[in-house]
């Protein structure tokens, strides 16, 4: 750049977790290594618990390379308590808490607080460039009726403003670009940028002994292995695989499911299951409850094939993560994931979100062929590799944000 003055990026985050803290150190170390862009890491919430859906992750508890800062929260406003709403005003001294840092371009988190939207805003009429990242994802407004009409002619109108003040739409896959092309956004302003996941983590967990990752769980060497990681809620619909797994007697073939991660239906998803001497719970089917990120990645590259069966998923790192891993995946055709990585037949299937038998067939079909499974895994990493030399996200924010800067960096005004 000419000005040989470090450019600001800022990026505001509702709260620490695995994915995001890891790409703010990684934006951070390449801007250092070019010397000439710095990424400061602003979350509006502490958060009480990780990606995993109860648990705390340990592993980056908050960006290590990056700055961090916290929005101080004032309690007790309209929609208040201890979390921002869509209309409350809890982060009312924000300038106060952002200004200093000097920011000279900022990335906000979707629009879904009041704070969000007014730094938006605030951006906007200081000439400061902003991006929005979001996840939204076409196939959540496809509800027929009138009320989701209504739902999405006043989603319209409110968006309206906010793509009108905002630089670029970070959207994390091509069904978010239909999203906001849906909702009036001009094509060329919607760019794909994937949700981060540390790929180094992948190459660690490629190189563990399969044997003593099985054992913690109470698995041998030779059982083939079925993954789900996901909240136990009812967007992840794993109680569609349950029904599957049971249905297509994979657990007799030598298959065991393996469900990693806590949330409030698991023990309904136990009882679905199949408890005492004729269930399936802890044979066939096991819930290994959470797991650090390390671990969850180390399962999936041991695993013969990965399952996402949500029935609601703007996106799905997970899928890029278990073909990272060289596993093929199986996902509902809601997952803004599957939509851009999964190829079927090839490396994964789709199947039809909210289908159990469905899903059935699809998980059949992959395991069906010992040849062809291996043909799989050699396609999954394959095709993350090729997409991941296009969108990941730290050469596209590198990208976006230099392109921002180099359009206006003659005319804003800097944050004081």
């Amino acid at each position: 750049m000419a000005d040989d003055v470090k450019k600001r990026v800022l990026w505001l985050h509702t709260q620490p977790e695995h994915y995001h803290n890891c790409m703010m150190d990684a934006l951070e170390e390449a801007g250092q290594r070019a010397g000439d862009m710095e990424y400061i890491a602003a979350f509006s919430q502490a958060g009480s618990r990780g990606e995993a859906g109860g648990a705390l992750s340990t592993e980056v508890p908050v960006p290590q390379v990056a700055q961090t800062v916290f929005l101080r929260m004032k309690e007790g406003r309209r929609g208040g308590g201890a979390k921002p709403g869509f209309w409350g005003g809890i982060h009312d001294n924000w300038r106060e808490d952002l200004y200093p840092l000097k920011y000279d371009i900022v990335i906000v988190a979707g629009y879904g607080s009041r704070t969000f939207r007014e730094v938006i805003a605030d951006c906007h009429k200081r000439g400061i460039p902003v991006a929005m990242f979001s996840d939204s994802n076409m196939k959540s407004q496809l509800g027929g009726g009138f009320k989701e009409w209504a739902k999405r002619t006043l989603k319209r109108q409110m968006l309206k403003k906010i793509i009108a003040q905002t630089d670029v739409m970070l959207t994390a896959n091509r069904l978010g670009v239909e999203y906001w092309k849906f909702y009036g956004a001009a094509a060329e302003k919607v760019v794909v940028c994937p949700y981060y996941a540390d790929y180094r983590r992948v190459e660690t967990a490629s190189r563990t002994n399969r044997e003593e990752v099985l054992t913690k769980l109470g698995l041998r060497k030779e059982d083939r292995l079925i993954l789900s990681a996901a909240r136990l809620v009812p967007a992840k619909g794993l109680d569609l695989m349950i029904r599957a797994f049971l249905a297509s007697g994979l657990g007799a073939k030598g298959y065991r499911y393996v469900i990693a991660g806590v949330g409030p239906l698991e023990e309904e998803l136990k009882a679905l299951c199949g408890k005492g001497e004729g269930g399936e719970l802890g044979k066939t089917i096991l819930f290994a409850g959470f797991r650090q990120p390390s671990e969850v990645l180390a399962l999936m590259h041991h695993a013969d094939v990965f399952v996402l069966p949500s029935v609601y998923e703007p996106h799905g790192i997970v899928v890029q993560e278990s073909l990272a891993a060289g596993t093929p995946v199986i996902a509902s055709d809601v997952a803004g994931a599957a939509y851009d990585l999964v190829e079927p037949g090839i490396n994964g299937e789709i199947f039809r979100s909210g289908d159990w038998q469905n899903l059935q067939k699809k998980l059949e079909a992959v395991l069906a062929d010992a040849a062809k499974l291996a043909s799989m895994r050699e396609a999954s990493r394959e095709k993350f590799e090729a997409w991941h030399a296009e969108f990941s996200p730290i050469t596209v924010v590198e990208r976006v944000m230099r392109e921002l800067l180099g359009k206006s960096w003659k005319t804003q005004e800097r944050c004081r």
